[in-house]
C-alpha cells in the first residue's frame, strides 16, 4: 500500500509539470486549388515515423505534441508528384504556409504509387486512407472494409470485426477504447490514419487479438451531425446509428445513439444426441425442429464530455447505457433413432433482457520531452434477466417440465494508470491496473440457488522497445495478482509473465517479426459458480468452484512483403494452453452432468498466407487468403485432434461516385475441449452511390444460396452430439443502406486518449443447449 500511495503522490507531481510541446503546420495546394486527401508524413533522417496524415478539405495539415530535432516531411498524392521538404534544426512552432504540389506529367496508366499508404512500425502498421477510399466509405466500418488489413475480417450487415488471431479485436479512437457503436458513428472525412497493431503489447491486456486505433481530427468551433442506416427489405432486419457533436473553443459534447433489430419466423433445430448408460442400452434421439420465431434487439446510448487545453490536458467523461433483448421459441419432434414411433413434442423457449449503464472518466496529461500520464476510472452495473421454459409432451401428457429465472447483478470498478515515454529510437511504457467486482445470482425455478462471488485482478507491467539499425526489439514483463471468492471456495494466484518481440526490417517494404509471450487465462465467472441448472430430461450443466487459472504460451511469426501493387503476409502461430478449463462430461445415475474443469492441455497451430493486388488504377483491390486450423485437445479422460481448411476471397471496386465490394469464405472451423463449432459459410455484395454527403446502396448477405446454418459437433465419448441451427431468412437478404451528414466549423487532430475499460461479462450460468 505505501509503494502504491508513493507511486500516486509521484504521478500527480509529474501532471503539475509544464509541456512545451511543438507543432508544425501547413497548407498543400496545386496551382490555386486545395489538395483534399494528400498524404503528408513527418520523419526522422533514418525513415523512422514521427507524425503523419491526410489534408482537410482546404488541403491544410496541423501536427502537434512535436520535438525538436531534423525531420523529413513527404507530401505525396494520387496524381501528384511526391515532394520532400527538409526540416532542418527544428525547434520552434512553425508554420509552413502554401506548400505547391504538381500535377504528375504521365498518363494514368503509367502511374506509379510511390507513396507506401502502409508504414511498418516495430509494434504497429499505419494505414493511410486514400481519397478513393474515404469518399466511398459510410462511416469508420464500411473504411476499415475497404483497408482489407490482414487477418482482420468485416461483417457490414452484422456490424462485426474479428481476428483470424486468438482473442477479441480492440477498437479504439484517438487511443480510447470504444464499441462498435462508436466507430460507425465516425464521419470518414475526419479519419486522418489507422493504426493497426496486429501483435499488441503488454498494454493492451492479455486477451488482445488486434488492435485498430482509429486517428480523428476534432472540430473547433461547430459540429457534425450524421445518420447511418440499413434495413432489409424482405425480412425484419435493420441497423441505425444517429450522432451529433457540437465544439465550442475547448469543450466538446456529443451524443449518440444506435439500434439494431433482427425478427425471423424461420428459425429451427436439428439435432442428433447419442447417450451410453452403464446398466442399460445406448440410444440415439434425433430432434426435427419446426420453423418457429427469433427476436432480437439492442440499444446503445453514448453521452460525453471533453476539454482539450492545447494538447496538454485532455479531459472525458462519458456516459454509456447498454440494453439487450433476445427471445427465441423453438419447437421440435424428439424420437429415438430407431423407433420414430414413440416421439415427444418439445418447446424449448427462452428469453433475455440485460441493462448496463457505466460512467467512464478520463484524464491525459502530455508532458515535455515526449512523456504521458494516463489514468482511467470506470464503474459499471449490470443487470441480467433470464427465463427459460422446456417441456416435453407425449399425446398431449406433460413428461417433462423444466422452468429457470436468473436474475443478476453485477457491480465492477476499473482503474488504470500509464505512463509513457518516447526517445528518439526507443520507447517505455509502465502501468498498473485493478479490477474489483461483486457478483449476485438468484437462480429460481425447477432449480434454485443463490450466488455471491468476489473477483479481484492487479496486474503491473514494464515494456521497453528500441531500435538498432534494421533490427528492432521489444522486451517486456507483466506481474499479476488474481483472487477469487465463492462462500471461501476460490483461488488467489500470482504471476510474472514475460514477452518479447524480435523484428527485423529487410527494406522499408520488408520484414520477419517474432513474437512470444506467456499469459494466464482466468475462469469465466458463468463456469465458477457453484450452481446446476436442467438441460433437459437427461442432461444437466453444472459449474464448477474449485475451477483454476491456466497458463497459456503463445507464438507468432509473421513474414510480409509489399512491392508496387502487390503485397503478402505469412502469418504463423503455435498456442499450448497447460490445465485449460476444458468441458468434461460424466454421469451420475441415469442423468448426464456436462461442467467445466482443468483438463491435461489445448493446442492451436495455424499457417495463414495472404496476398493483395491493388488499387489497380485506383479502381479494383484484390484479396485472399487461406489457411489451416489444427487443434490438438487433451482432457483427462479424452484427446481429440481436427484439421480445418480455410479461405476468404474479397474484391473492392471504386469509379467516379460508385463503389462496390463483393466477399466470400468458407466455414472457419474452431474446436475446443470436446467441442466442434463450425464457422458461417456466407458470401456479401454491396453496391453504393455518393451524392455529396448523401451515400445510398444495396446489400445482400448470401445472394447466390437457399439456406444457411451454424452448428457444433461434440465428440463426449459418454453424449455425443450434433446441432445445427438454421434461419431461413439470412439467405438471400437484402438490404438497403442510406448514409448522410453535415458538418460544420474547423478541424485539427484530437489529443490521443489512449485508455478505456469496460466490464461486460455478467457472470451467470445458462441452461440451454
Amino acid at each position: 500500500m505505501k509503494r502504491i500511495t508513493t507511486t500516486a503522490a509521484f504521478l500527480c507531481l509529474c501532471m503539475l509539470l509544464i509541456a512545451q510541446d511543438l507543432q508544425l503546420r501547413g497548407r498543400i495546394v496545386s496551382g490555386k486549388e486545395p489538395v483534399e486527401f494528400a498524404n503528408v508524413i513527418l520523419q526522422t533522417k533514418d525513415s523512422i515515423f514521427i507524425s503523419g496524415g491526410i489534408t482537410d478539405q482546404r488541403g491544410r495539415f496541423n501536427m502537434n505534441n512535436l520535438q525538436k530535432g531534423n525531420y523529413q516531411l513527404r507530401i505525396s498524392g494520387l496524381g501528384y508528384q511526391t515532394q520532400q521538404i527538409n526540416l532542418n534544426d527544428f525547434t520552434a512552432t512553425l508554420d509552413l504556409g502554401s506548400i505547391s504540389i504538381d500535377s504528375a506529367a504521365i498518363a494514368l496508366e503509367e502511374v506509379t504509387i510511390t507513396a507506401n499508404p502502409v508504414i511498418n512500425q516495430p509494434d504497429r502498421k499505419i494505414i493511410l486512407p486514400s481519397a478513393r477510399q474515404l469518399k466511398t466509405s459510410t462511416n469508420g466500418l464500411s473504411l476499415l472494409q475497404r483497408l482489407q488489413l490482414s487477418r482482420i475480417q468485416v461483417d457490414l450487415i452484422r456490424q462485426t470485426i474479428t481476428s483470424s488471431n486468438q482473442g477479441d479485436v480492440q477498437l479504439r479512437i484517438n487511443g480510447a477504447k470504444v464499441e462498435i457503436q462508436e466507430i460507425l458513428a465516425l464521419q470518414p472525412e475526419d479519419v486522418i490514419r489507422i493504426e493497426y497493431h496486429d501483435e499488441p503489447g503488454l498494454r493492451y491486456g492479455d486477451n488482445a487479438a488486434a488492435v485498430i486505433d482509429y486517428i480523428v481530427r476534432r472540430h473547433q468551433t461547430g459540429g457534425y451531425v450524421g445518420f447511418d442506416t440499413s434495413t432489409s427489405v424482405n425480412t425484419l432486419l435493420g441497423n441505425n446509428n444517429a450522432t451529433a457533436k457540437i465544439n465550442h473553443k475547448n469543450s466538446e459534447w456529443g451524443i449518440n445513439y444506435h439500434e439494431g433489430y433482427r425478427s425471423f419466423k424461420n428459425y429451427w433445430r436439428e439435432n442428433s444426441e447419442t447417450f451410453h448408460f452403464s446398466d442399460k442400452p445406448s440410444f440415439t434421439r434425433l430432434e426435427d425442429g419446426v420453423p418457429d420465431k427469433m427476436k432480437m434487439r439492442w440499444d446503445y446510448l453514448t453521452m460525453n464530455y471533453s476539454y482539450q487545453e492545447a494538447e496538454k490536458w485532455f479531459v472525458s467523461v462519458a456516459l454509456r447505457g447498454s440494453f439487450r433483448y433476445n427471445k427465441l421459441n423453438t419447437q421440435s419432434t424428439l424420437y429415438p433413432i430407431d423407433n420414430p414411433d414413440n416421439s415427444v413434442a418439445m418447446k424449448d423457449h427462452t428469453a433475455s433482457d440485460s441493462k448496463s449503464p457505466s460512467i467512464d472518466i478520463y484524464l491525459q496529461r502530455n508532458l515535455k520531452n515526449n512523456q504521458a500520464i494516463i489514468l482511467n476510472t470506470v464503474g459499471t452495473y449490470i443487470h441480467t434477466y433470464d427465463d427459460r421454459t422446456y417441456e416435453e409432451k407425449k399425446h398431449s401428457i406433460l413428461a417433462t417440465d423444466i422452468y429457470s429465472a436468473i436474475r443478476g447483478k453485477k457491480y465492477s470498478f476499473i482503474g488504470e494508470g500509464i505512463y509513457e515515454k518516447k526517445f528518439t529510437n526507443s520507447k517505455l511504457s509502465a502501468g498498473i491496473r485493478h479490477q474489483q467486482s461483486l457478483t449476485e445470482n438468484k437462480y429460481a425455478g425447477t432449480s434454485s440457488a443463490e450466488t455471491r462471488m468476489q473477483e479481484a485482478h492487479t496486474s503491473t507491467y514494464i515494456e521497453y522497445s528500441s531500435k538498432i539499425k534494421r533490427f528492432n526489439y521489444s522486451v517486456g514483463v507483466q506481474g499479476s495478482r488474481s483472487w477469487f471468492n465463492q462462500e471461501g471456495e476460490g483461488y488467489q494466484k500470482y504471476s510474472v509473465l514475460p514477452r518479447i518481440r524480435l523484428t527485423y526490417n529487410f527494406s522499408d517494404q520488408a520484414f520477419i517479426r517474432y513474437q512470444g509471450q506467456i499469459s494466464r487465462s482466468t475462469p469465466a465467472l458463468s463456469d465458477l459458480s457453484n450452481v446446476e441448472q436442467l438441460i433437459d430430461s437427461l442432461q444437466i450443466r453444472r459449474g464448477n468452484p474449485t475451477l483454476k487459472m491456466s497458463t497459456v504460451y503463445n507464438n507468432t511469426l509473421n513474414v510480409d512483403f509489399r512491392k508496387g501493387l502487390f503485397s503478402s503476409s505469412l502469418y504463423l502461430l503455435y498456442q499450448y494452453q497447460h490445465k485449460p478449463n476444458m468441458e468434461e462430461t460424466f454421469r451420475e445415475g441415469e442423468l448426464f452432468v456436462r461442467t467445466t474443469a482443468n483438463q491435461r492441455s489445448w493446442q492451436k497451430l495455424n499457417p495463414e498466407i495472404e496476398i493483395k493486388v491493388g488499387p489497380i488504377k485506383d479502381i479494383l483491390s484484390l484479396s485472399i487468403s487461406t489457411g489451416i486450423n489444427y487443434f490438438d485437445s487433451r482432457g483427462h479422460n479424452y484427446h481429440h485432434t481436427y484439421t480445418n481448411w480455410y479461405y476468404c476471397a474479397s474484391a473492392t471496386a471504386a469509379y467516379k461516385k460508385w463503389s462496390a465490394y463483393f466477399e466470400i469464405r468458407n466455414h472457419r472451423n474452431d474446436f475446443y475441449g470436446e467441442t466442434l463449432s463450425y464457422g458461417e459459410n456466407y458470401h456479401l455484395l454491396s453496391v453504393s452511390y455518393r451524392y455529396k454527403q448523401l451515400n445510398v446502396g444495396v446489400m445482400s448477405l448470401n445472394p447466390f444460396g437457399s439456406n444457411y446454418r451454424i452448428g457444433s459437433e461434440n465428440f463426449s465419448p459418454l453424449a455425443p452430439s450434433k446441432n445445427w441451427m438454421y434461419i431461413k431468412e439470412s439467405s438471400r437478404v437484402f438490404a438497403l443502406t442510406l448514409s448522410w451528414n453535415f458538418s460544420f466549423g474547423r478541424k485539427y487532430e484530437s489529443a490521443e486518449r489512449r485508455l478505456h475499460n469496460e466490464d461486460n461479462n455478467a457472470g451467470t450460468l445458462k441452461s440451454g443447449k
